[in-house]
C-alpha cells in the first residue's frame, strides 16, 4: 500500500469500508451513463429557416458533398473562431 498515492489510498480505505456495492443490470448502467455523457457532449441547437435559405443551404450541401447539418455546423464553428467574416461590411 506504500506504492499508492493518496487518491488511490482514499479510494482503497472506501472500498475496504463498504462504502461501494455491485450493481445489477450493469449493460443498462453503462448505456445510461454512456448516455449522459453524450447529451453532456453533443448539444442540439434549433434553427428555423425561411424556405428560400433551406433550399440555398440545401443546393451548397449537394455540391460540396455533404449533409445540410454538417454544412451548417462547420459554418457555425468557423464563424465562431473568426474564420469567416462579411466581406460587405
Amino acid at each position: 500500500m506504500s506504492n499508492l498515492n493518496q487518491e488511490e489510498k482514499d479510494i482503497l480505505n472506501s472500498v475496504e469500508n463498504g462504502e461501494w456495492h455491485s450493481i445489477n443490470q450493469v449493460e443498462k448502467a453503462k448505456q445510461i451513463y454512456q448516455s449522459y455523457a453524450q447529451d453532456y457532449l453533443e448539444k442540439s441547437i434549433k434553427i428555423v429557416l425561411s424556405r428560400e435559405d433551406e433550399q440555398k443551404l440545401s443546393d451548397l450541401a449537394n455540391q460540396l458533398g455533404t449533409s445540410p447539418s454538417s454544412l451548417t455546423e462547420e459554418i457555425l464553428h468557423k464563424y465562431l473562431q473568426g474564420l469567416l467574416v462579411d466581406k460587405t461590411a
